[in-house]
């Protein structure tokens, strides 16, 4: 799958576009609408009260500002609300597609370092926070300091010793703002562990209910969850009472900031400096600064407290990128599928602290139908995973050599995954082959409905959707992990007489824990004694 890139680092915070400054002057414009309200409103304040205005000027004016507020309120419900809201959830959406993409683009040994409770985090937590806090970061923030600035230009208009009043007011939420928003920030990256410890465990439970309940293990599995959480929801009161505290402080010093530009505005009134209409257009100019402020402060709080999403969508990013260590490992030798010469291991750990699986060497040729065979644990499924770029390069001690066809051989392994739908949709993308299909054997398959629920399939159902999707692949190259599981006599013997009229056609390289393909193989191999050696 091609994976969606953003250009230049991985997740960028600011886009500057033509789209988004649109946006922003949106986010601007019921702000701006509404400081020509109170202009308007200034201005009847003062005709009023010199007694010059005509009542057809006074119907005129209060006419044009009703039509004036309205504006200012649909600009406020369409440009400033639902369309960054619109624009806010489609970031959320292809953040969270961009990460997918990553996720499957990922090197098994970049994956492997986490659980999944840490990719429920990336995808979900951390892509839809990025996407939001791009966009308020390139609409709402800018759109928000536009506002600011006109209505610091229209309090200059009115007089200027109004500007440092309104600044003042900026500063002192900021302050008062900065402490929980760090605060809230911190306990965040803080509870993170905790979080993806929680969904980790979510998935567990769900996965494994079936279990839980054939074993009787209810109340294990309650009070492991019980314990996670237990650690979740301490640090989680800790960040709502600091995201509260950061959200409520401004709000709460904005009625003594409100007095103090009122008491300015009024000195200059008592002065002479100021007429009564411009002291009521100052105070609703205050009042609509207090808007654009909390919502500033808000988002840069958004910004803090995030930032440990930033910091993990841009580092599995990087984890994406790497290079899987297969690339090095290509052979380009024409009767070659496979070599391999050296000690695998289970662990990054070598000797005694680590766990040795077997030493020796291995080797196909295309168009060879190869056994494994050996003890459940002994390595087998690893090799196959080795051979077909799903592992680490680096467990390997020694030397290999893969055909570049081999790495993207169709392989039956396990669990065997079931998507809800038809047996078309279990193909996922693939058309199914006749004569597989005839092999194996499917029944009803082909005409239920699909589901992954245990009762749904049975095991040896599952494995025939397995073997059909496997089969049924064009590359010309199998790898087959036990392909007889769960199979009856009768559809066993069809599918290795299948398999043996494979060869010289496809590569095979097939796990058996039965003699069943040994006639037809051209090499077999066994793990023994951690030693991998061919047999025949």
């Amino acid at each position: 799958m091609a994976r969606r890139t953003s250009g230049g680092k991985a997740y960028p915070l600011f886009r500057p576009s033509a789209r988004n400054l649109a946006l922003a002057l949106g986010v601007a414009s019921g702000t701006v609408l509404s400081a020509g309200a109170a202009y308007l409103l200034g201005a009847i304040v003062d005709g009023l009260a010199s007694g010059e205005l005509a009542p057809g000027e006074i119907a005129a004016r209060l006419a044009a500002f009703l039509v004036v507020s309205l504006a200012a309120a649909l600009a406020k419900f369409s440009l400033n609300d639902w369309l960054p809201l619109k624009a806010n959830l489609s970031a959320e959406v292809d953040a969270s597609d961009e990460a997918i993409d990553q996720l499957l683009a990922m090197p098994q040994r970049a994956f492997e370092r986490h659980d999944a409770g840490h990719y429920l985090n990336v995808v979900n937590a951390a892509a839809f926070g990025y996407g939001s806090m791009s966009v308020y970061l390139n609409v709402n923030v800018v759109g928000c300091a536009i506002a600011v600035v006109a209505l610091l230009a229209c309090a200059a208009a009115i007089d200027v010793l109004l500007v440092p009043v309104f600044l003042c007011g900026l500063v002192v939420y900021f302050v008062v703002n900065w402490g929980p928003m760090h605060s809230a920030g911190r306990l965040l990256m803080e509870m993170m562990p905790a979080r993806e410890a929680w969904q980790e465990e979510v998935r567990r439970l769900v996965e494994e209910k079936r279990v839980a309940n054939a074993g009787g293990a209810e109340g294990f599995y309650e009070h492991r969850f019980e314990k996670s959480t237990s650690a979740y929801r301490a640090f989680l009161r800790r960040h709502r009472l600091a995201d509260a505290t950061q959200t409520t402080l401004p709000a709460a010093v904005s009625p003594a900031l409100q007095v103090a530009a009122l008491a300015v505005c009024v000195a200059l009134w008592t002065s002479g400096g100021m007429t009564l209409g411009a002291v009521v257009a100052a105070w609703q100019l205050f009042s609509l600064l207090q808007s654009p402020m909390a919502d500033i402060c808000s988002l840069v709080s958004f910004y803090v407290a995030y930032r440990p999403n930033l910091a993990l969508l841009r580092d599995h990013a990087g984890e994406a990128a790497e290079p899987s260590g297969f690339e090095a490992l290509m052979a380009g030798e024409k009767d070659l599928a496979a070599r391999v010469n050296g000690t695998l291991w289970a662990t990054p750990a070598r000797g005694e602290d680590g766990k040795r699986l077997w030493a020796g060497e291995f080797e196909v040729r295309p168009g060879e139908l190869v056994v494994i065979k050996g003890a459940n644990g002994s390595g087998k499924s690893r090799l196959l995973d080795l051979v077909r770029g799903l592992s680490d390069p680096a467990d390997l001690d020694g030397e290999a050599a893969l055909a570049p066809g081999l790495l993207d051989a169709a392989y039956l392994t396990y669990p065997v995954p079931v998507v809800l739908g038809t047996l078309e949709d279990n193909l996922l993308g693939s058309a199914a082959d006749p004569e597989v299909a005839r092999v194996l054997g499917l029944g009803d398959l082909p005409e239920r409905a699909i589901t992954d629920q245990p009762l749904n399939l049975s095991l040896g159902e599952r494995q025939k959707l397995g073997l059909l999707r496997a089969l049924s692949r064009p590359e010309p190259a199998v790898l087959l992990d036990e392909p007889l599981a769960n199979l009856d006599a009768a559809t066993s013997a069809r599918l290795c007489d299948y398999l043996a009229g494979l060869r010289g056609r496809k590569t095979v390289v097939a796990i058996m824990h039965s003699s069943d393909l040994d006639a037809a193989a051209d090499r077999i191999y066994e793990i023994r004694d951690a030693r991998l050696a061919r047999v025949c």
